[in-house]
This record gives structure tokens, sequence and C-alpha cells, in this order.
């Protein structure tokens, strides 16, 4: 994505895009977190229940700290990828909205070095929401072709020229107990 594409992008994701894209995982559903009614849109897309609450996913722990309810010297673990995919359940801050954490006190985040979705996050320095690209029960994309098909126009964007990672989602880890709740498969 040139310089100019990515610059459009991000402004567009900063007034509330939503967007499909190849995540370091698999295919995924994307927005701002801090915009309620982007994150609305894909709930509905999805038909998700807020309840179940959202990933963020980013460049860097920095763009995260809003968001969790710990401090800094908590996250030594987390601050940059792993060797595999791996989110995190972390204490959610006051300031976490509750379309990010669900009915949960913990938000789940995922520091990454995906080329993409560094470009996304540094140029709105904040992280994204990623959600599988998949409606409620079905079958994740695991293409841009099957991202237009299933999504068509009810995504602003779809971001090609990029792979995903495993094709697989992450494991899932709480910070505080070190339990994995999700291995991959």
């Amino acid at each position: 994505m040139s310089p100019w594409a990515l610059n459009r992008f991000v402004h567009a994701i900063s007034r509330g895009a939503i967007f499909g894209y190849p995540t370091d995982t698999v295919w995924g559903l994307g927005c701002h977190p801090l915009i309620a009614s982007s994150v609305s849109r894909i709930l509905q897309i999805k038909n998700r229940s807020p309840d179940k609450g959202l990933i963020l996913l980013s460049s860097r722990i920095e763009y995260c700290l809003d968001y969790l309810g710990v401090g800094t010297d908590e996250l030594g673990s987390i601050r940059l990828p792993g060797e595999q995919p791996t989110t995190w359940l972390v204490a959610a801050s006051e300031f976490c909205p509750p379309w990010i954490h669900g009915i949960y006190p913990t938000v789940g985040i995922r520091i990454t070095s995906h080329p993409l979705i560094q470009s996304i996050c540094d140029g709105l320095q904040a992280p994204i929401v990623s959600t599988s690209a998949n409606r409620s029960g079905k079958a994740t994309a695991r293409t841009s072709f099957q991202m237009r098909k299933q999504f068509g126009s009810e995504l602003d964007f779809i971001v090609n020229g990029f792979t995903t990672g495993s094709h697989q989602p992450s494991e899932i880890k709480s910070l505080t107990s070190g339990t994995i709740l999700r291995t991959r498969s």
C-alpha cells in the first residue's frame, strides 16, 4: 500500500470506516475501537452479541494502555509479539468502552508485527478492533475473494496485498494466572 493510500485509509478509519483485512492469524473485520457506531456495524454484520467483547490488535502496547487496568510493569510478557500469536486477557480499565470488553472485567489484546497492522496502528496511534471475518456460526473468510463474496458492500474497505499468518486463531491466555483459555488448532 502506498504511503498516500495508507494515509487515506487511516483517515477513513479515524472517521468510522470498517474494513476486512488479513491479520497475523486469520482474516478479520476491524475498525477504530473508540467509535461505537463502527463497532456496532461489525457486530451487526457478524450477528454477534456485544456481551462477548472484542480483541484489540496493536503494533505497540503503548497504544493499548488507556484500555488496561494494570500498570506498565505488569505488562512485561506482552510488550512484544511472541513466537506465536497470543491474545492476552488483561484487566480492563474504567475507560475501556463496554463495547470492547463486553460483560467481562478483562479486555483481549494482541501485539503483532504484521506489517499492515503496524502501519494502521502507527498511523492511528491507536489499536484496532479485531474479530474473525465470519458471521456467527459460519466459517471464517480465508481470502479477499471470500471476503467480497461474504460481506460485499457491507464493508467500507477490503485490504489486499498482505498475507495472513497461520490461518488459525490465536492462543488466548490470562495475564493474571497464565492459564491458557484457547490453544491454537
